[in-house]
């Protein structure tokens, strides 16, 4: 009997803790396909682009790299600006997700209690 029947494939990432690698691959992937027609727009070769992101042609290569995840912020912001393409990176919690039903609630001061609580009073 299939353990994971009516189980949903993210669930099966998650419990085999592979979750996390799924994610940063895919999300990589999309983000080389995007660089790679960026490129092609502005007409630049892997080398004009590394010489506009001071860095070197293997650099680029790897941040093109689809099964490299291991990108850092430095770098995606260097290729954003050599790519005159605005990099947007945030956190969302969609209303209804795991993380948003476990996530402690702490209380929350109002603006009064915040200057009193600065005050050690």
């Amino acid at each position: 009997m299939n353990p994971h029947h009516g189980s949903t494939l993210d669930s099966l990432y998650e419990d085999l803790g592979e979750q996390e690698e799924v994610e940063a691959l895919a999300a990589k992937k999309i983000l080389a396909i995007q660089a790679g027609r960026r490129m092609k727009e502005l007409g630049l070769s892997t080398t004009r682009l590394a010489q506009r992101m001071h860095t070197s042609r293997n650099q680029v290569l790897r941040c093109l790299d689809q099964d490299d995840a291991g990108i850092t912020l430095k770098m995606l912001f260097r290729l954003s600006r050599a790519l005159e393409a605005p990099l947007q990176v945030d956190l969302r919690v969609p209303k209804g997700s795991a993380y948003a039903r476990t996530r402690r609630s702490r209380p929350r001061m109002g603006l009064h209690s915040r200057r009193m609580a600065g005050r050690g009073e």
